[in-house]
């Protein structure tokens, strides 16, 4: 069962002035592990959003990153953030029929986000080799990034939460404004937003701003 997209909508500041290097980094704080039902309160009079997660894991500015996709393009974060709405999504394995199910569900709603005007961008834990079998297998056709070292899921603090050397599933949403607005990190495999719960995330947000 697809769990809810977890934590509530949560504020985070744009505009930040680091610019990312070879090495990705990130400033971001997890709740790591933990998950909760979505309880999305955008508040159009003030453009805040509440959480009932403490709030001193809300980020001071969104993580970056600079790093090739498999196609050979950088992806540059930083110039995604504040532009469009982003999904930022961390899958464990090529393999495992999870992670191949939730890849697929993204792609049969892809021209959705196309539409809405936003990125989706996947890293991978797993050989750029297999990453590409992956993609081309299941026709995927947004941005894929290989982390078979698992420097960006580091970065991000998605990496050995259970002490098992291993990614946790995760899911970022950043809004047009470069505002974090939601995040799942998964306390067992089978915690996944459903593709509808991040398209509804979305759309809130691009309504807030277009009030």
């Amino acid at each position: 069962m697809t769990a809810t997209l977890a934590v509530g909508m949560i504020s985070a500041c744009s505009g930040s002035s680091q610019t990312p290097s070879s090495t990705p980094t990130a400033t971001v704080g997890i709740a790591g592990g933990t998950a909760e039902p979505l309880e999305a309160n955008i508040n159009e009079s003030t453009s805040q959003t509440q959480t009932p997660a403490s709030q001193e894991n809300v980020p001071s500015a969104p993580p970056v990153f600079a790093v090739e996709s498999i196609d050979g393009e950088t992806i540059r974060l930083e110039d995604l953030v504040g532009t469009v709405p982003v999904y930022v999504l961390f899958v464990p394995s090529t393999a495992d029929e999870i992670d191949r199910t939730q890849l697929s569900g993204i792609q049969a709603r892809y021209e959705t986000f196309e539409g809405m005007g936003a990125q989706v961008v996947v890293v991978v834990s797993d050989l750029p080799t297999r990453v590409i079998e992956l993609r081309d297998e299941l026709g995927l056709k947004f941005a894929l990034i290989a982390d078979p070292l698992h420097v960006v899921a580091s970065d991000w603090q998605v990496f050995d939460l259970d002490h098992k050397g291993k990614v946790s599933p995760a899911s970022f949403v950043f809004d047009a404004h470069g505002s974090l607005i939601a995040q799942l990190v998964a306390a067992v495999a089978t915690d996944r937003p459903s593709v509808d719960e991040v398209l509804s995330v979305i759309e809130q947000s691009l309504s807030v701003g277009a009030a």
